[in-house]
């Protein structure tokens, strides 16, 4: 007895589907030729008529994949990673926490922590990869229609991660007794500053994709003042001293027992809310 025939839309679906994991798996440099259509059919499991008869130009289903790569995938929010070990390091450094010099130790790990985490999501995610090299590559494609639809589809999702990531830093900013340096102020200071770390963090990340493995090399220092020595990632410095170029202490913040214990309340609810 025969199977019920696929529709249009499912074998479209599926297609799409197994060409993004296909990209994924092996990568792309600046196109999709490297991605045989029937490899794609063979892996979707759909008919070789069908499929051909939905893109009967090649051109036209690597647009449509070019498409789904830059709004249909979802890029791992930083917002998570940033958050997630701040009440250890905290609860680590909160008897120091009196002194300028214990604050300032804090902060530092504090970012040395958060940014490694940040810095270790977006460089193994092959979502973040794919979408790396769209925004570098983009401009190339030859269709004018699906290049300003991929640039807008990338536009959009880069904005969400900078949203995310401004918001991050605007709450520990304020939480750790910091404030913008003038004269920036408010959620325009914070996008800025997530946009400046972003851009140092997409080049990072552009370089990993040369090949390029020395920013991954950690050295034994005590950056920015901390007087405490770590194991600092050439990556998670460069991002960390642009964070660190926005931001200054905030003199009117008095470090009392009770601000402490207040600090360490508010992270551990930020960090289950997350």
């Amino acid at each position: 007895m025969a199977g019920t025939r696929m529709s249009d839309r499912e074998t479209e679906r599926r297609m799409l589907d197994a060409a993004v994991a296909l990209v994924h798996e092996q990568g792309i440099s600046t196109g999709l030729e490297s991605i045989p259509f029937d490899e794609v059919v063979r892996q979707a499991g759909v008919s070789r008529t069908s499929a051909y008869r939905r893109w009967p130009k090649r051109d036209h289903f690597y647009g449509d994949v070019l498409l789904e790569l830059a709004g249909g995938t979802t890029l791992p929010a930083p917002e998570a990673s940033i958050v997630g070990p701040a009440a250890d390091v905290v609860l680590e450094h909160a008897a120091r926490l009196g002194s300028p010099e214990g604050h300032r130790d804090l902060v530092v790990e504090l970012l040395r922590v958060s940014i490694g985490a940040d810095y270790r999501v977006v460089s193994t995610s092959p979502q973040w990869r794919t979408f790396t090299v769209l925004l570098a590559s983009h401009q190339g494609i030859t269709d004018p229609q699906v290049r300003d639809e991929v640039t807008a589809a990338l536009a959009s999702a880069e904005r969400r991660v900078t949203d995310a990531r401004a918001r991050a830093y605007a709450q520990f900013t304020g939480l750790l007794g910091y404030r913008l340096v003038a004269p920036l102020a408010g959620p325009d200071g914070f996008e800025l500053m997530s946009r400046a770390a972003g851009a140092t963090m997409s080049g990072l990340l552009t370089r990993l994709t040369l090949g390029e493995n020395a920013t991954d090399t950690p050295r034994p220092m005590r950056a920015f003042g901390s007087t405490q020595p770590a194991q600092w990632d050439s990556a998670v410095y460069m991002v960390a001293s642009t964070v660190l170029a926005y931001i200054e202490p905030d003199p009117g913040v008095q470090w009392t027992h009770t601000r402490v214990d207040d600090l360490v309340t508010a992270l551990t609810n930020y960090v289950s809310s997350v």
